[in-house]
């Protein structure tokens, strides 16, 4: 098979994995299966980060550290009403706006349970109602039951967490659609490359990470950071395209090749932000077109990633980038990514770590 069957196949084996914030076992588990027979050391911490030493770490040798986080966003349960109505709040930023009408999976120890968040009936619906979406703490999922205890029943209870139930599948042969390719598509991409790594010999400590809790805290990586100690940190994960009509921010857009962040920030509680070293900014730039590789570059207030944590953690500080996937409906149960980003952004890094990365 060629990368680029391996990436669509595996992607699509991630995406449709239930693993939302702080409950993301079967992405652990998937990923120490991945492992198991390589000769990387993996460890896995208090909080599920998953860590994958390469196998030649060297005394006095720059430590690079890449990672891309692994849980998804969803939704809690804070209350069950007498009439088997449940009551929700959001895990990480679903867009509210999408939510009437869309399915989720409950993930119970009976099993999985379908619910669909309730619409009010169009031909009743008041003259208001039908250009407006209701707040979060007025929504409910309806999963057919008559009762607070027949939803007891099905093991569902306040706590229990849910994801969108909508699977992963390629269009066209050229796109990728469905939930989670926040972030399973750069997952995919570094499950690849680690694979590819142990083969050969970079010319640094390599050290891979798949962290979680990002969607709900962006900090999950935190212990990682402190334990490797790294000198330089890369994070791969997805960004907005600006190439729908009602997109027009930026430049960045799908087809156009992965995105390098020159800037991203959030000022909404968390005040933080990424602005890059940028000598690891231009290498990858110069790599990226000695490769014909475009490489757009994105400016994303309101975009925030664990790098934004990261990189005050080392004493002397830690040299950081971002690269992205251009992605379409984010935060939305059909997300839409590009093969060929996708497999451009595998080509860069690739390249990166095996010849320009050395400190």
């Amino acid at each position: 098979m060629t990368i680029r069957e391996n990436l669509i196949d595996r992607i699509i084996e991630l995406s449709n994995i239930q693993a939302i914030s702080s409950r993301e076992e079967r992405m652990i588990d998937y990923l120490k299966e991945v492992f198991k027979d390589t000769s990387y050391t993996v460890t896995v911490d208090n909080i599920g980060n998953i860590t994958a030493y390469h196998p030649k770490q060297e005394e006095g040798k720059q430590k690079v550290l890449v990672f891309a986080h692994i849980d998804e966003i969803g939704i809690i349960v804070r209350k069950i009403s007498e009439d088997g109505f449940i009551y929700i709040e959001r895990m990480g930023g679903v867009t509210t706006t999408i939510m009437p009408g869309q399915h989720f999976e409950f993930d119970t120890p009976n099993g999985f349970v379908d619910g669909v968040i309730g619409v009010q009936g169009h031909h009743f619906m008041d003259q208001e109602n039908k250009f407006s979406v209701y707040p979060i703490k007025k929504m409910y999922v309806d999963v057919c039951a008559s009762s607070k205890q027949e939803v007891l029943d099905m093991g569902i209870d306040v706590g229990t967490m849910a994801t969108f139930s909508q699977k992963c599948e390629l269009i066209n042969n050229k796109y990728l659609r469905g939930k989670a390719i926040d972030n399973r598509a750069a997952v995919g991409i570094l499950v690849e490359l680690a694979l590819e790594m142990e083969k050969k010999n970079p010319d640094v400590n390599l050290i891979f990470a798949f962290p979680v809790q990002e969607e709900f805290n962006i900090r999950g990586l935190m212990p990682v950071i402190r334990k490797v100690k790294p000198d330089i940190a890369i994070g791969l994960d997805i960004t907005c395209s600006c190439d729908t009509p009602d997109m027009d921010y930026n430049d960045v857009k799908m087809d156009g090749g992965p995105a390098i962040a020159y800037m991203n920030f959030h000022g909404g509680g968390t005040l933080a932000g990424v602005l890059p070293n940028m000598k690891l900014v231009k290498d990858f730039e110069e790599t990226a077109k000695e490769m014909n590789i475009p490489l757009q570059k994105e400016i994303s207030p309101g975009v925030i990633t664990e790098n934004a944590f990261g990189l005050f953690e080392n004493e002397e500080g830690i040299k950081v980038g971002n690269l992205s996937i251009p992605t379409r409906y984010t935060h939305t149960p059909f997300e839409i990514a590009s093969v060929g980003d996708i497999v451009q952004l595998y080509n860069l890094m690739h390249e990166m770590l095996l010849k320009r990365l050395k400190g």
